[in-house]
């Protein structure tokens, strides 16, 4: 029973790690298109000592997105060290769980769900939206291989590989909250239990 208790645990906490992992690598993606949005139009402003305002607004943008990017890495971290520290806890059990270790594991799991519930329902927006971006990432390239032929075999072949793999990712950035979804139901039925326990041991304790 443990046993099988903890491999759902492995299985809760892998669908997490993988949300994380997405929106690490959607707000890196971010990062870069704010640096790249301010560099392609402040520079020019700059070189000619004359402020453009479309120039300027982009500017702006750019900056604005660079710093949500931030904002979003580092709560994705935050999450993520802390989900590291549950799955070390987890990998440092025996093959065969016993019932205590397990309840432990449990009611951290539970503890962390609680107190990161907020950010992680952005994280699932977070994971949708990278995985809209690489799902029309890979649909761009596929309409630039169709109008425009890659030169060459080797040219082929890698355009075929980056479509491939924006929609893998983009697959998986997409499904990853659906899967998450499935198991957030099940901690916010423990969470749910947890509370009528404390308040059923309340009511006996002021009763007593």
């Amino acid at each position: 029973m443990e046993t099988r208790t903890l491999n759902r645990l492995k299985k809760e906490l892998m669908s997490l790690y993988a949300l994380i992992v997405i929106n690490i690598v959607g707000a890196g993606l971010a990062m870069s298109f704010g640096v790249a949005t301010v560099v392609n139009n402040l520079f020019p402003m700059i070189a000619e000592l004359r402020i453009q305002p479309l120039q300027a607004a982009l500017t702006g943008l750019g900056l604005l997105g660079f710093g949500f990017a931030i904002s979003w890495l580092v709560s994705s971290a935050e999450v993520f060290s802390d989900l590291d520290d549950i799955r070390d806890g987890i990998r440092e059990q025996p093959g065969e769980a016993d019932e205590e270790a397990t309840t432990q594991l449990i009611v951290q799991n539970m503890a962390f769900y609680r107190d990161n519930r907020p950010t992680i329902d952005r994280l699932m927006l977070g994971s949708r939206a990278a995985g809209l971006f690489f799902l029309l990432s890979g649909a761009i390239g596929v309409f630039n291989m169709l109008t425009n032929a890659p030169a060459g075999p080797f040219g082929l072949v890698m355009s075929v590989i980056g479509v491939l793999i924006c929609v893998v990712i983009g697959s998986v950035g997409f499904y990853c909250p659906s899967l998450f979804e499935r198991y957030a139901r099940a901690w916010e039925q423990r969470l749910k239990d947890s509370v009528e326990a404390e308040e059923k041991l309340n009511r006996i304790l002021e009763g007593g």
